[in-house]
This record gives structure tokens, C-alpha cells and sequence, in this order.
């Protein structure tokens, strides 16, 4: 069995980005987005969060800009498809302890499916109007190259 990723995490971030759960590569790899079709990288660079590029490699130091990552269930799959619902909901409860310890100012999640499996409701892309304590919720189309649908554009 392929050990999770830690959490990267600590108080006084601005964002702290969810994704649903590791994949494979990125637990064999050991750092968060590590697939290099995933766009999430790029996309942080070009939303202008951050003043250079970073990697995968590179994870370690998103708490320098403020910045930090988790998962919604630390189980290792190929896909997110293979979660239970009781993994889900578990998860869920796990983090929203975290954000309500480290209370960042902004939880973002990275794709529908976190945002629809914590809330039971669906929705698009953007700022919501629940909360984590005071800290506000956005959600972004995900990041992986699956998620065809939406570009980077």
C-alpha cells in the first residue's frame, strides 16, 4: 500500500487548496499535483497567487505565500471514483477540524466533487455562501486533466 501525502499545513495561511484525494502518481511521487497533465501549478502561477512558478517539488513551500494543501480522505487511489461515501463523510468531518484549528481565511476546493460530497448540494465553480467558522469557501473546476470541461482559460 502506497502511503498519503502529509498535510501542509499551519496557522495564519490565506488559502488552504482541498483536493478530493491523492492519486497513485502523486503518492508515489510524494508531492501534491505531481501528474504532469495536472494543471493545478500552472493555474496557481497564472492566477497570479504567486510571484514564480513552482513544481510539485516545490509543495514544501506554499506556507511561504501564505499557502498550504490537504486532502478530503488521505486514502491513495487511481481514481476518485474507488472513495466510499462513508470515506467521504469521514473525511469531512476531518476537515472541517482542521480548518476550524488552523483557520485560514480561504478554504478552496479543488473540483465539484469535494464542494458536492461536504455540502450534498451541487453548484458551480466559485465563492459559496456556507463557512467553515469564519473561514470562506471557494471552489475551482478541478484541476485534473479528467476535467476536460473546463480549461485554463
Amino acid at each position: 500500500m502506497i502511503s498519503s501525502l502529509p498535510d501542509i499545513l499551519e496557522g495564519d495561511l490565506d488559502i488552504v487548496f482541498v483536493g478530493i484525494n491523492p492519486g497513485t502518481y502523486s503518492a508515489k511521487a510524494r508531492h501534491y499535483y505531481a501528474q504532469p497533465a495536472n494543471r493545478f501549478w500552472t493555474m496557481l502561477y497564472q492566477s497570479h497567487l504567486l510571484p514564480c512558478s513552482l513544481k510539485p517539488l516545490d509543495d514544501w513551500k506554499l506556507p511561504r505565500f501564505r499557502m498550504g494543501l490537504t486532502d478530503l480522505v488521505k486514502r491513495v487511489t487511481s481514481g476518485a471514483g474507488e472513495l466510499t461515501l462513508e470515506e467521504l463523510k469521514k473525511g469531512g468531518l476531518l476537515l472541517q477540524r482542521k480548518i476550524k484549528f488552523y483557520q485560514p481565511r480561504i478554504v478552496c476546493f479543488n473540483g465539484l466533487l469535494v464542494y458536492r460530497s461536504l455540502f450534498n448540494k451541487n453548484g458551480n465553480p466559485g465563492l459559496k455562501e456556507e463557512k467553515f467558522g469564519t473561514t470562506q469557501i471557494y471552489v475551482l473546476p478541478s484541476t485534473s486533466p479528467r476535467n476536460a470541461q473546463y480549461t485554463n482559460k
